[in-house]
């Protein structure tokens, strides 16, 4: 297994001078925690870079790192960069979360499927998961209708390499400038995945200086 980790984006709406993953919450950077959780569950990783791309490469040197020179368009073509030459099973990861690690070690734990969190009240802004008939059919931003079961996602998204050709074919025809997402919800359509539900414990995306706040004051205290 190896994980692809999804560290290219400017991140705008947080107005910082420098990638997100390398956002220091707590006196450790998002990508320090990363890399220490994978370490644990001894899974190398793939970092896929962009924006400020030395940076990544100073901070992680012996990571293996691959370049998306289009990192202003869609986080889709970092996943397709994130993902070539890949045969073997793949957790996707966004780079800008902070998480209870055993939320990690769940999703590397199913065959193919997400982190739920069915606590979300969503705006516009959420990844959403939508569960029919136990099986998860749907991940896109913002409320889902005619679903038995929705809920946040995570933003990990374990994959068994016998499906990478099948995710592969849902990349190919997805609008390069969209989301990554567009492409899993086009995947899990057709194919379907797992998922664990993990309210109740400690996570958060940051995308806004607010979710900085609640980093710090609110997920940081219960993972220390």
């Amino acid at each position: 297994m190896k994980a692809v980790l999804l560290a290219a984006g400017v991140g705008r709406r947080l107005g910082h001078d420098r990638p997100k993953a390398l956002l220091e919450i707590g006196g450790r950077t998002l990508l320090s925690r990363h890399l220490e959780n994978l370490a644990q569950l001894g899974i190398p990783v793939r970092i896929v870079t962009g924006f400020m791309a030395e940076m990544i490469h100073a901070a992680a040197p012996e990571a293996e790192c691959v370049h998306n020179a289009e990192f202003r368009r869609g986080s889709l073509l970092s996943l397709a960069c994130g993902l070539e030459g890949l045969d073997e099973d793949v957790v996707i990861m966004d780079a800008d979360v902070l998480y209870d690690p055993s939320i990690l070690a769940d999703v590397v734990g199913l065959e193919r499927g997400f982190a739920l969190d069915p606590r979300t009240n969503p705006g516009d802004e959420e990844m959403m998961i939508g569960v029919r008939d136990g099986v998860v059919r749907a991940i896109r931003r913002g409320r889902l209708g005619g679903f038995d079961r929705v809920g946040e996602g995570v933003g990990f998204f374990r994959l068994d390499g016998a499906s990478l050709p099948q995710l592969a074919e849902a990349i190919a025809v997805s609008n390069p400038d969209s989301d990554y997402e567009n492409a899993l919800d086009r995947f899990v359509e057709a194919h379907g995945a797992q998922f664990v539900e993990v309210g109740g414990r400690p996570w958060t995306e940051i995308d806004f200086e607010d979710d900085v706040l609640r980093a710090q004051n609110k997920i940081l205290p219960r993972l220390d």
